[in-house]
């Protein structure tokens, strides 16, 4: 006698089970009499062969008679009706009868009349099935249907629910309980809609109640009654100004200067900025005419360092994407009209109006970067990102998707005399139709930040939290100033700046305590004892930055009167722009790195008029010996001792010395040519001689 090793039964009792089910006995009886479950009851008919196929054809579980061809007192052993009361059902269906007549006069749902209807092959012949209201009084196959019935007088609500109470009572002095369920039913969803006729039309609801899902009229109505949080009004006063600036396509938005597009052609767009600086809106703004100009089937990308941070800062966000003014429409009568994109977390994706769609990416998966493509994409909060460098690789590799432009970008007049470079450094080309990237971030002192500050072709703006003080709460600068004021973290979170990572020789509170009025003139005596300007000189027009940067000693203290330093120039370029530096702030000498240039440093700068009769201008060649950070000890220890001085807020040069000595110097030491210059200079006035003539000195 065999025993499976996993069952408490042996094989004979398992086959008088079996033959007691083929006899006509229930499966479900007998699995609770052996106390087995439905899976054990099949797994073991199976391994012994008792299949459905083999019960005689007048058993239940057979199924054997055609479901068309059933006597009407036949009944499955799972259904509540026999095959003759299914009938009677569908011939209701078939009159126009609703779910809720059938649930109403049937023990059944609307689910199981569905799936027999399925099983038997019919198809619905009237919508109003499965979607019409219930004809209590109004159509009704039911006999005592209309003894049931409602008049809905959608002007007259007192006299309609007083219809439905009468009818309640009747019910329940009658003992029609289940009647009376389904007039309650009946009176709930007709109050619901007598309510948001009543909201709609101003009136107030006992309670503040408010249906479900409802949106007031002054609320756009999104899909699926979405609302942005922090929805603002368009008649929110001081955010929104008729036509100026760059309103146009931004519903009358006004944008700050930081805030807009940098003119020229760039292929990234670099926005640094303190917290609530408003570079969520920038980016929002950018994105949306991005799509705008693309149209039906462009393809733009959306990356945060997470899904939820994309979610709910750039898409729905108070400043995001979809609480923009310019999808809102207010018509005459004052009712706000949604226009807007469509948000769709399933697929991950932001549909705008005109077809144009926005694919959301988190950081933290950059590998699902790998293959889609686009044509413009809005990074937020990129030092935040886990892997900045290896994430925006992967970006940039799928920006390949033409990008219109309709308009060609402003002309710096400046650059057709400066080799093709704007006043502001940047390279201005020939309009293209190439993607564009905009990166908006908090700066942390991060490599990948470092890099792409460095590329050529990358647009920088930068904003502090005050600039943006008219839209915070109020206290909330002053609060924090008062907290964190001339600390790293005030530097960094309020100001925007790239601070100086751990190790720095020059601290954030040593740029603070060094910011200050430049000196005044006395009785006509020079303001500055003696002016040079520290030149750290780059070879080729496409290198570092060169760096020129003017400082004037007065007493025992070093004054930085201006940074000058540009990207981009020729050697002819900046030797005309340090002799032009040092006309405009009287100094009498020019310090410059010879290392790199040798004689060619001197030689450019004796045509553009060093040296030449009348000028006055002298120049000092200094050899670098050691590294960079080494050569601004001695310079981070004047800072200390308050000896240095800043004639205004120097951003990119501050930034820079911040950097020196934080890290091994590698790729990033060729970018401290700010730095490099100014150190130079302090040191020939500060540390050569203590400033009482120009010396040479190795370093």
């Amino acid at each position: 006698m065999g025993k499976h090793f996993n069952s408490r039964m042996d094989d004979a009792a398992w086959r008088v089970l079996f033959g007691r089910w083929h006899g006509g006995e229930t499966a479900k009886a007998l699995r609770a009499e052996a106390g087995v479950s439905p899976d054990t009851w099949r797994a073991n008919a199976k391994r012994l062969g008792m299949r459905i196929g083999d019960l005689p054809a007048d058993h239940p579980a057979r199924r054997s008679i055609p479901v068309l061809e059933r006597p009407d007192d036949w009944r499955h052993p799972n259904s509540k009706l026999t095959a003759g009361q299914w009938r009677e059902v569908f011939a209701l269906v078939d009159r126009g009868a609703t779910y809720r007549d059938i649930e109403a006069r049937f023990p059944v749902r609307a689910s199981n009349v569905a799936s027999m209807a399925g099983k038997l092959g019919l198809q619905k012949r009237q919508r109003a099935l499965a979607e019409g209201e219930p004809l209590l009084g109004n159509g009704s196959p039911d006999p005592e249907g209309a003894t049931w019935g409602v008049t809905v007088d959608p002007a007259d609500p007192e006299g309609t629910r007083a219809a439905f109470w009468r009818l309640i009572q009747r019910a329940a002095g009658e003992g029609r309980f289940a009647v009376m369920g389904r007039i309650l039913m009946a009176k709930e969803q007709v109050e619901r809609v007598f309510d948001r006729e009543r909201v709609r039309a101003g009136a107030s609801i006992p309670g503040g109640y408010r249906p479900a899902g409802y949106l007031s009229p002054q609320t756009p109505t999104m899909p699926g009654g979405y609302r942005p949080s922090g929805y603002m009004s368009p008649q929110t006063p001081g955010l929104l100004e008729g036509g100026d600036g760059d309103g146009q396509g931004n519903g009358g938005l006004v944008l700050r200067e930081a805030q807009r597009p940098p003119e020229g052609a760039w292929s990234t767009w670099l926005f640094l900025g303190g917290r609530g600086a408003g570079k969520t809106l920038a980016g929002a703004s950018w994105i949306a005419d991005m799509a705008e100009r693309l149209g039906p089937g462009g393809r733009l990308a959306l990356i945060g360092p997470t899904l939820h941070d994309v979610r709910e800062v750039m898409i729905a966000g108070p400043s995001g994407v979809m609480s923009l003014p310019r999808w809102t429409d207010v018509g005459g009568d004052g009712e706000v009209e949604w226009r807007g994109p469509e948000y769709q977390p399933s697929r991950r994706r932001l549909v705008f109006p005109n077809g144009a769609e926005a694919f959301v990416f988190s950081a933290e998966d950059p590998d699902s970067l790998r293959g889609p493509q686009f044509a413009a994409a809005w990074a937020d909060e990129f030092c935040a990102w886990r892997n900045g460098g290896e994430t925006l690789a992967l970006l940039r590799m799928g920006l390949r998707l033409r990008l219109p432009d309709p308009d060609s970008p402003a002309v710096d007049p400046s650059a057709a005399q400066n080799g093709g470079v704007g006043a502001q450094g940047a390279r201005l080309r020939e309009p293209s139709d190439s993607p564009r990237l905009v990166v908006t971030t908090t700066p942390r002192p991060t490599r990948a930040l470092k890099a792409l500050r460095a590329e050529e072709l990358c647009a920088l703006t930068h904003a502090t939290t005050r600039d943006n003080g008219d839209h915070l709460a109020p206290g909330f600068l002053e609060g924090l100033e008062r907290l964190y004021g001339g600390t790293r973290r005030a530097a960094q979170e309020l100001e925007g700046q790239v601070v100086e990572p751990e190790g720095g020789l020059f601290t954030a509170e040593m740029m603070a305590a060094a910011r200050g009025a430049a000196p005044v003139s006395v009785e006509g005596r020079p303001v500055y004892e003696r002016v040079v300007v520290g030149l750290d000189p780059t070879c080729s027009r496409g290198g570092d930055a060169c760096g020129i940067v003017a400082v004037g000693r007065r007493g025992e203290t070093a004054w930085v009167l201006a940074d000058r330093s540009m990207r981009g120039l020729s050697p002819q370029k900046w030797a005309e722009r340090a002799m032009e530096t040092a006309r405009l702030f009287g100094a009498r000498c020019i310090v410059g790195e010879v290392n790199q240039g040798g004689d060619m440093v001197e030689a450019v700068l004796k045509a553009a008029g060093c040296g030449a009769d009348g000028e006055n201008i002298g120049f000092t060649a200094v050899r670098a010996s050691r590294g960079k950070a080494a050569r601004a000890e001695p310079v981070a220890a004047l800072y200390e001792q308050g000896r240095v001085r800043h004639a205004g807020a120097f951003a990119a040069l501050e930034e820079e010395l911040m950097e020196l000595g934080a890290e091994e110097e590698g790729e990033a030491a060729g970018h401290w040519d700010r730095a490099d210059a100014l150190v130079w200079a302090v040191t020939d006035l500060m540390l050569d001689g203590r400033g009482e003539g120009p010396r040479v000195r190795a370093l």
